[in-house]
Parts: C-alpha cells; structure tokens; sequence
C-alpha cells in the first residue's frame, strides 16, 4: 500500500486518483508520518457501505430474535410456573445454535 504525504496529495492529486483508479490499492495519506486518511476507489467505497448496511440489518435480526425468545419464555414462564436457567441457551445463542441443533 502506497503512502504518501499531505504536500505530496496537494501537488500530484491527478497522479495519485489515477493510480487509485488503476490498481484498485488504498492510499494512506500521511500528515507529520501518522496516517490521518485513506484514499480508496469508489466500488472499494459502495462494497464496504453495502457491508456495512447488511451487518446493520443482520445484527437488527438477530437483536428483533432475541426480543422474540425472551417474549416466548415470558408467556412460557407465565402459563406453566417454571423457568428454565437462561444459561445455557445464551450460550447456545451467541455460537449461532438453535434448540433443535
């Protein structure tokens, strides 16, 4: 990955965007040799938003789940008096297990 500095983005731009463009390789852009940006192609950029958004969706999905078991063990617990320890069945959740594996 290349790495150029402030000064150098100010005065080669065009050179930098079209080897960016060509190559598909992020820039990092430095300022007093700390990396302050990261200079990437647009269909690099859409990817990364459209995974992010699916991981937003996903993890809304799971969270939308989970309201629904504890829901369920709630009017479980309500009609039979009995509660079943939480303790393996989060366990069981956070490795991605249903009940019926």
């Amino acid at each position: 990955m290349r790495m150029v500095n402030v000064t150098e983005v100010r005065t080669n731009i065009r050179e930098i965007l079209s080897e960016v463009v060509k190559s598909r390789e992020p820039v990092v852009i430095l300022q007093r040799s700390k990396p302050v940006a990261y200079l990437i192609d647009a269909d690099s950029f859409e990817k990364i938003q459209s995974s992010e958004k699916e991981s937003d969706t996903l993890t809304k999905s799971r969270k939308e789940s989970f309201d629904r078991i504890l829901q369920l063990r709630a009017k479980v617990t309500k009609r039979t008096g009995l509660q079943e320890d939480s303790t393996q069945l989060i366990r069981d959740l956070r490795e991605g297990k249903g009940r019926n594996e």
